[in-house]
């Protein structure tokens, strides 16, 4: 999975709409202080694949004094372009969206690939990636504080 684009919306501490374009980029460092969102920004990439991210409940990953956010995660696997967007409203007791789309040469345009409810969508992602969250955070993903299950 090669990320492309990512874009959010009151994700922890991006409050305004935020894009980031990895479009030729090969290897990436994050580097800065600490509190400036780098780790939010990974946060928001496993949070629009997997559902998870540090937080113990999806609300909290929604910016201080906001009701609701969403992450829009474009990236490549194989041949295929794929588009995954994720959004959490605290309104009632709580509401998570999810779709996946797949890029359709013919069109040019997002082909939407949902099928079912929100579990079996997020089936379908894992199915896609070949990949749980617990397999990318130990191999691929070093995670604040938790070396010692990367290695």
């Amino acid at each position: 999975m090669i990320p492309h684009k990512l874009k959010l919306h009151n994700f922890m501490c991006y409050r305004e709409e935020q894009s980031l374009d990895f479009s030729g980029i090969h290897l990436a460092c994050l580097t800065g202080d600490n509190g400036h969102g780098k780790s939010a920004l990974l946060d928001a990439m496993t949070w629009a694949l997997w559902g998870r991210a540090r937080a113990r409940r999806d609300d909290e990953l929604i910016a201080l004094g906001e009701s609701e956010m969403w992450v829009d995660l474009e990236f490549g696997l194989g041949p295929q372009r794929y588009r995954v967007w994720r959004q959490r409203s605290k309104r009632g007791r709580g509401q998570t969206d999810l779709h996946l789309y797949i890029w359709n040469e013919g069109s040019e345009d997002w082909q939407l690939l949902d099928e079912g409810g929100i579990n079996e969508r997020q089936a379908l992602i894992i199915r896609t990636l070949r990949m749980e969250y617990d397999t990318f955070a130990n191999s691929a993903f070093l995670l604040q504080g938790r070396a010692d299950s990367f290695t």
